[in-house]
C-alpha cells in the first residue's frame, strides 16, 4: 500500500464514512466509501467479544454433546455388551412384537427445583382445572347473555303485537260507530263497541263575598257521541294483557263482518256474505298481510 493511499481502517476514512447514508453509489468516490464502511462492519462483528457462558449453559452444552455421541467402541461397557452379542442399532434384552423398541439412550431431564416427584403433574392438572372452570363460567355467561337477548326479542315481539292489536281495536270501534249510525242505531250492540266520552262538570261560581258550600262529589258521567248515557270507556291500550286484547278484537271484528259485511283490513264494505267470502282473504290480519303474530 502506497503512502498516498490511506488505510481503509484509519480514523480519517471512518470519520467520513459514518455520516454517509447507505444506498446506491452516486459516484466512484461514494462507492469506495460504501465498500470501506461494509468492510469495517464485517471486521467489527468478527472481533466483537463474545459474552462468556454461564455455568449452567456450559453444563448443558457438555451434556447435549455427550448424549449426541454414540457409545464408544473402545469403552469397557461396549466391549462387555459386544461379548454378549450386542451390535450397534440393536435393543437390549428380548423384545416382543407388540413392544416398543428403544434404540437410542433415554434423554436426561435435569430437575432444577426442590419440588417432589410428580409435583409437576399436579400443577398441570390444577392449571387445567382452573382453565376448565374459567371456560365453564364463560359458557354459562354466554348462555345467560343469549337468554337475555331471546327474552328481550320476545318482549319486543309481544309489545309490537299488543300495539297492533290496540290499533286494530280502535279502528274497529270507530268504523262500528259510523256504520251503526248509518243504519239508525241509537246505542251499540255491545256497550264498548262505541267510544264513550267523559262529561266535564261545570262548576258554578259563588257570589263575591260568599263562600260556596262544599258539594258532595258526583260520579263521573260518560256519554256517546249522540249524547246518550254510556258506561265508562275501557280505553284499550297495550298495557292490557294480550289475551284480553285478542278476545276484544275477535268480538268486534266478528260483529263488523257478520252485521255489516265490513272487513277492517280490506277497508271495504261488501254487499253480501258471498261477496265477502269471494273477495276477502280472511278474518285475520295474518290472512291479509301474513306478517303479524295474532289472529
Amino acid at each position: 500500500m502506497s503512502d498516498e493511499e490511506d488505510d481503509y481502517m484509519s480514523a480519517d476514512i471512518l470519520q467520513g464514512v459514518s455520516d454517509q447514508p447507505v444506498g446506491i453509489a452516486k459516484s466512484r468516490a461514494h462507492k469506495r466509501q460504501l465498500q470501506i464502511h461494509s468492510r469495517f462492519e464485517e471486521s467489527r462483528e468478527t472481533f466483537k467479544p463474545k459474552r462468556p457462558m454461564s455455568h449452567a449453559e456450559r453444563e448443558k452444552e457438555r451434556r447435549d454433546e455427550a448424549l449426541a455421541k454414540p457409545i464408544s467402541h473402545e469403552s469397557k461397557g461396549f466391549a462387555l455388551m459386544a461379548k454378549m452379542g450386542f451390535k450397534p442399532g440393536m435393543t437390549l434384552g428380548k423384545q416382543r412384537e407388540d413392544e416398543i423398541r428403544i434404540t437410542e439412550p433415554i434423554s436426561v431431564d435435569i430437575k432444577a427445583n426442590r419440588n417432589g416427584l410428580g409435583h409437576e403433574v399436579e400443577e398441570v392438572q390444577e392449571r387445567n382445572g382452573r382453565v376448565e372452570a374459567v371456560m365453564q363460567k364463560m359458557k354459562e355467561q354466554a348462555a345467560k347473555h343469549e337468554e337475555l337477548i331471546d327474552d328481550y326479542s320476545k318482549r319486543r315481539r309481544i309489545d309490537a303485537n299488543a300495539k297492533q292489536l290496540v290499533k286494530d281495536i280502535r279502528a274497529c270501534r270507530k268504523v262500528c260507530e259510523e256504520l251503526d249510525h248509518r243504519i239508525g242505531k241509537k246505542i251499540p250492540s255491545v256497550a264498548w263497541f262505541w267510544r264513550s266520552y267523559k262529561v266535564v262538570q261545570e262548576e258554578s261560581e259563588a257570589p263575591k263575598g260568599y263562600y260556596r258550600k262544599r258539594e258532595p262529589e258526583k260520579e263521573e258521567e260518560y256519554k256517546y257521541s249522540n249524547g246518550l248515557t254510556a258506561p265508562v270507556d275501557p280505553n284499550y291500550d297495550f298495557t292490557i294483557p294480550t289475551e284480553e286484547l285478542e278476545e276484544a278484537l275477535l268480538s268486534i271484528n266478528s260483529y263488523l263482518r257478520d252485521g255489516h259485511f265490513y272487513c277492517i283490513w280490506c277497508g271495504a264494505n261488501y254487499c253480501s256474505p258471498e261477496d265477502m267470502a269471494e273477495h276477502c282473504p280472511g278474518s285475520t290480519r295474518r290472512a291479509h298481510h301474513g306478517d303479524d303474530d295474532h289472529e
